[in-house]
C-alpha cells in the first residue's frame, strides 16, 4: 500500500515535538507534558514526530527519535541534533515544548517556522542595572524571531503580556486536554481521598495529609491515597508525609512514581480529590483528571486552577489545614453535594478540555505559522 497516496495524514506537513532536556517520553515516568504531547498527536491532523531524549517504552505515538543524553553544552548540542535531524525529516513546524533556550538555539540553525510551547510561568525580566537592560531586550528580540508562543492557560498568558509588552509573537492559550472516550468515572464510588502531586512543599501535600489525619478519624468508612512523584527528589518532605499519615495506619496508602493508568483508575474510583496546590499553578492537569474520573473536587484555586474547576469545586486555603479539614468535611458529610460537584466538574471539562478541541486549536496554530513562512 502506498500511504503517501492514500493516507491524508501520510500526506500532510509534519510537525516536530522537542522535549525539553530529560524527558524521557516514557510511560513509566511520564510528565505532564510528555502526555500533553503524546496525547494530542493522537488528534492532530498532521504528521506528528516527537524528539527525546532515551525513552524506554515511549508512549504512543508513531514515529519517536531518541537524542543522546549530553553531559555539557547540552542546549547547544541538542540544538545541533535537532538540526540535522530537521533537515533529515523536513518537519514543516518545530513545536519546542517548554525551554526557551532550546527554542531560540533550534530556531537560529532551522529554516523552518519554531513555535514555542510554554507549560509554566514565563521568568520576568531584568529591573534597574544596565546589564538587566540589556539581558531584557536581548530577551525581546529571540522571542520575536519565533514563529509563535503557547501558553497553558489564560493566568501564564496574561502575566506574560504585562511582563513582556514589547514582545510581537503570534500567541495562543492551548491548555492540556483530556481523551474523555478513554475515561470511564464510576456512577458509584469509593469512599476514598485521592491527592496527587510532586513531592516538593508547594504542592501542599503536607498540609493535605494534616487535614486528612483530623478528618478520617472522624469518618470511619473512609480512606486515603496519596500518589506522590519524584520522591527522590526532595526525601526529607517524602519523609514528612509518610510521618504525618503513619497513625493512620492501613486508612491511608502512600504509592510514588505511579505509572498514569493506575493513576487515571484511581480518579475514576476515588469519591474526593484534594488539589492543594500552594504555589500559583499555571494549569494544574491533576486537577483536569480529578474532573474527567468523576470526582468531586477541593481544590486551592491558585493561579490556573480556577479556569479548571470554575463553580465546580469547593476551595480550600491550601496552607491552611483547618480550612482544608472543613472542606473535607462537609463533602464526607454531604453525598448529594459530592455528586453535583463531581458532575458539574465533569461537564465543564468535557466542555473546555476536550482533547479533540485543543488539538484542532494548536493544529490552526501551526497552520498559521506555515501558512505565514510560505510553507504550506
Amino acid at each position: 500500500m502506498n500511504l503517501e497516496r492514500t493516507d491524508p495524514i501520510a500526506a500532510s506537513p509534519m510537525v516536530f515535538h522537542v522535549l525539553p532536556r530529560g524527558m524521557r517520553y516514557d510511560i513509566a515516568s511520564a510528565t505532564s507534558i510528555d502526555l500533553f504531547v503524546s496525547e494530542v498527536a493522537a488528534y492532530s491532523r498532521f504528521r506528528v514526530e516527537v524528539v527525546a531524549e532515551h525513552s524506554g517504552q515511549p508512549l504512543q505515538t508513531p514515529t519517536v527519535h531518541n537524542l543522546p543524553h549530553f553531559d555539557f553544552a547540552s542546549t547547544w548540542r541538542r540544538a545541533r541534533a535537532v538540526t540535522a535531524l530537521a533537515r533529515w525529516r523536513r518537519p514543516a513546524v518545530l513545536l519546542v515544548q517548554q525551554h526557551f533556550p532550546s527554542a531560540v538555539a533550534i530556531r537560529a540553525r532551522v529554516d523552518a517556522p519554531v513555535i514555542l510551547q510554554r507549560h509554566n510561568f514565563t521568568r520576568p525580566p531584568r529591573e534597574g542595572r544596565l546589564f538587566g537592560e540589556v539581558w531584557r531586550q536581548r530577551r525581546v528580540r529571540q522571542f520575536n524571531l519565533l514563529a509563535g508562543l503557547t501558553f497553558v492557560s489564560s493566568a501564564t498568558l496574561a502575566q506574560f503580556e504585562s511582563d513582556w509588552p514589547q514582545v510581537t509573537t503570534p500567541r495562543r492559550v492551548i491548555p492540556n486536554g483530556i481523551d474523555f472516550m478513554n475515561w470511564n468515572p464510576r456512577r458509584t464510588r469509593e469512599k476514598l481521598v485521592l491527592t496527587v502531586g510532586r513531592a516538593t512543599p508547594e504542592k501542599g501535600l503536607l498540609e493535605a495529609a494534616h487535614a486528612l489525619a483530623r478528618a478520617l478519624p472522624r469518618h470511619k468508612d473512609w480512606s486515603a491515597t496519596f500518589v506522590v512523584s519524584e520522591p527522590e527528589c526532595n526525601p526529607a518532605y517524602f519523609e514528612a508525609l509518610r510521618m504525618a499519615i503513619e497513625p493512620l495506619g492501613e486508612r491511608v496508602r502512600l504509592l510514588a512514581s505511579m505509572p498514569f493508568a493506575e493513576v487515571k483508575a484511581l480518579n475514576e474510583r476515588a469519591a474526593i480529590s484534594i488539589i492543594p496546590s500552594k504555589w500559583r499553578e499555571p494549569f494544574g492537569r491533576t486537577c483536569l483528571e480529578a474532573h474527567a474520573g468523576g470526582a468531586a473536587v477541593i481544590s486551592s484555586g491558585s493561579g490556573g486552577l480556577k479556569e479548571i474547576s470554575g463553580n465546580a469545586a469547593l476551595y480550600a486555603l491550601a496552607d491552611d489545614p483547618e480550612n482544608l479539614f472543613d472542606a473535607l468535611t462537609i463533602l464526607m458529610n454531604d453525598e448529594e453535594k459530592r455528586y453535583h460537584l463531581a458532575c458539574e466538574g465533569n461537564v465543564r471539562a468535557r466542555r473546555l478540555f476536550d482533547l479533540r478541541r485543543v488539538a484542532s486549536d494548536l493544529d490552526d496554530f501551526c497552520a498559521q505559522a506555515m501558512q505565514e513562512a510560505g510553507c504550506e
